[in-house]
């Protein structure tokens, strides 16, 4: 129960019933009652119900501001610790201190409408705008089942459409050399990174997660089943972003690959004077492998090499590499979807739908040679060409 109960005499309660937060603080509602202990707890469940049905507020109306945090709170415990501190940086930064001193009794979706238009006039992306639109309508959908509200507002608002981008990749020719100028730089942290990003397109996270205990070495496979996060400075591991473990097929070259690193590592180790630990982290800069590397450095230093070679300068890049790779070899959607970690496939398909269409282009061009090249071959010398287009008489 999300109240606390307290005798302040005999047959005499003090019942507060939490009521969000406000200003960074936390808000209750309180009230007096009297009678026995029962009677008490009877008063307080109520007061928690009207509190939490938006019935009762901390001595005024309900503000979105206020909703968003009781949402978040609310929330918290269920998703993932990186999830909830992007969730309430937007809150913090953005969405609070724009439309945060709205009454959610009388927020309209013109209100809402004109929030966005703001956040475009101020230059941020569509995509960017339809995050924090999927913020107030996730937290307004709550207030409609707790019954503060009767509907949506967002339901009817219109935040702006979303412009297709064709994600940006390095060609087959620029990975071998970012790798190479990785390991010319004395950097086999960075060289091995890139590797295993075009090769598994996996996120930098789960790269950085990566211990040796992973890697299935008579099977050839690589089990990606963490993910490794930064929030203020806490470094922490959690499951990856689908919330699932994969199994990502390695072959020969990426297998020896990976033993030279290992070899590296136990090198670098021996010069030191220590053991590694346990279960090193295959990405580390610890002499014993027990410290991993962070993903903004990774990110930052594989954006300085890129930029120095002129390939790109994102890491995710890699990630883009591995599946448009894959596509443009003839794979199967499902098949890369499960190589990236896409719970669901339609994700796939929305991200790297350029690709598709330039392979569907190129089946387009099989079929029709396979059945009409064939209709033609078949058909007699003198029919093989087609009927030229009859002249039409000009009328003047």
């Amino acid at each position: 129960m999300r109240g606390t109960l307290e005798q302040r005499g005999e047959d005499r309660w003090r019942i507060r019933a939490y009521a969000g937060r406000q200003g960074g603080k936390v808000c209750w509602v309180s009230r007096t009652v009297t009678g026995g202990e029962r009677d008490a707890q009877r008063a307080l469940a109520k007061l928690v119900t009207e509190v939490e049905s938006g019935q009762v507020a901390a001595g005024h109306p309900v503000s979105l501001g206020e909703l968003v945090d009781r949402w978040l709170d609310d929330i918290g415990p269920h998703r993932a610790a990186w999830t909830m501190h992007k969730y309430r940086e937007l809150a913090d930064r953005s969405v609070k201190p724009a439309v945060g001193s709205l009454r959610l009794d009388r927020l309209s979706a013109r209100q809402l409408d004109d929030f966005y238009k703001g956040l475009s006039q101020r230059g941020l992306s569509p995509a960017s705008v339809r995050r924090q639109h999927a913020l107030l309508h996730a937290a307004l959908g709550r207030a409609v089942k707790w019954g503060m509200i009767a509907f949506n507002p967002a339901d009817r608002a219109t935040p702006p459409a979303l412009t297709r981008h064709t994600v940006t990749t390095p060609s087959l020719a620029d990975v071998p050399r970012l790798i190479a100028a990785a390991e010319a730089a004395d950097d086999p942290v960075l060289a091995t990174a890139i590797a295993l990003g075009a090769v598994t397109g996996a996120r930098r996270g789960e790269l950085c997660a990566l211990r040796w205990s992973d890697v299935d070495w008579e099977r050839r496979l690589l089990r990606i089943a963490r993910s490794l996060t930064v929030i203020r400075h806490a470094v922490s591991e959690g499951p990856t972003k689908a919330h699932q473990v994969r199994q990502v097929a390695i072959d020969d070259v990426t297998g020896a690959f990976l033993l030279v690193r290992r070899g590296q590592q136990e090198s670098y180790a021996a010069q030191v004077g220590v053991r590694l630990c346990a279960d090193p982290y295959l990405l580390s800069r610890s002499a014993d492998g027990s410290g991993p590397c962070l993903p903004d450095g990774l990110s930052h230093g594989y954006e300085r090499l890129a930029k120095r070679l002129g390939v790109g300068g994102h890491l995710r890049e890699l990630r883009h590499f591995a599946a448009t790779t894959a596509i443009a070899a003839g794979t199967d959607v499902r098949t890369v979807a499960g190589r990236l970690g896409h719970a669901d496939p339609s994700v796939t398909l929305r991200v790297y739908a350029h690709v598709l269409e330039a392979r569907d282009r190129e089946l387009a061009g099989v079929l029709g040679s396979a059945v009409l090249g064939a209709l033609n071959s078949s058909a007699p010398p003198d029919q093989a060409d087609p009927p030229a287009p009859p002249q039409l008489e000009s009328t003047g």
